[in-house]
């Protein structure tokens, strides 16, 4: 799972690097699809079914832009200076699966709106805050209330709808690890954190407070905002050991601090 989670990796940064102004979105997922077959790995995005139900995922990457928070279609939009882009991307190579996202900005760094930045910047920490309290023994609904608490004190909204999830042969495997503790949760669905364990950990935070509200788009896939406030998504694969977790698709940003990878 760790060489598939450098596929990943390499994938996104890819993607990241084919996001500049007057691209397309297509074109940043073309980049990632690239680097997904030199690998020769199985870009598990492309043909997925949600429930195997509606239309087929046409890419290898989901592209979602400002208001868009997940599952967005790459195509012929171009993007703009200031643009916020997050990018998900999942493999598997060698009959293991990784699967993580980013969010960055287009163009100059100071065309991104400040509010928009403060809110990433927010999203990358909660996301490290997580990684950091996974040890044996913890339930995942004291993880969940930390993430959910860390961005309502900020003043930010968090998706509940969506969630992270299991991983391993398969992209999506049980346990559900929501990013909100979810009425019910802690007395059905609740789970104990144990060393083997492999989880994708995907906070996404929408700009201001409340609850979030969200809505498909025409294309069946894109999930986006419904009052268009600008939305982040960050994700990582990890593993749980016995003394904590590994980190098997980064680091992806320098912001995201060496020690918490636990790579060596």
């Amino acid at each position: 799972m760790h060489s598939a989670g450098q596929v990943v990796r390499a994938a996104l940064r890819a993607a990241a690097r084919a996001c500049v102004p007057g691209a397309s979105t297509a074109s940043a997922d073309a980049a990632a699809a690239g680097v997904i077959a030199a690998f020769r790995a199985e870009p598990l995005f492309l043909n997925h079914r949600m429930h195997d139900a509606g239309p087929a995922f046409p890419a290898s990457t989901c592209i979602s832009v400002n208001d868009e928070i997940v599952h967005g279609v790459p195509g012929p939009r171009r993007l703009h200076d200031g643009d916020l882009v997050s990018i998900d991307c999942g493999v598997r190579l060698r009959g293991w699966c990784a699967d993580a996202a980013i969010t960055i900005a287009v163009g100059a760094p100071e065309a991104l709106d400040p509010a928009c930045r403060r809110m990433l910047e927010c999203a990358e920490r909660l996301l490290e805050d997580a990684i950091l309290a996974v040890v044996p023994g913890v339930a995942w609904s004291s993880i969940a209330e930390r993430l959910e608490r860390g961005a309502r004190d900020q003043g930010y909204g968090i998706v509940t709808e969506f969630m992270g999830h299991g991983i391993g042969r398969e992209l999506h495997e049980p346990p559900h690890a929501p990013n909100a503790v979810l009425p019910g949760f802690r007395e059905h669905d609740d789970f104990t954190l144990r060393p083997g364990m492999t989880l994708a950990i995907e906070p996404m935070l929408v700009l201001g407070g409340g609850t979030v509200q969200t809505r498909t788009l025409d294309d069946g896939w894109t999930v986006a905002v419904a009052d268009g406030r600008p939305a982040c998504h960050v994700e990582h694969t990890i593993a749980v050991t016995a003394s904590g977790a590994r980190v098997l698709t980064g680091p992806l940003r320098p912001t995201v601090r060496e020690e918490v990878t636990h790579t060596r």
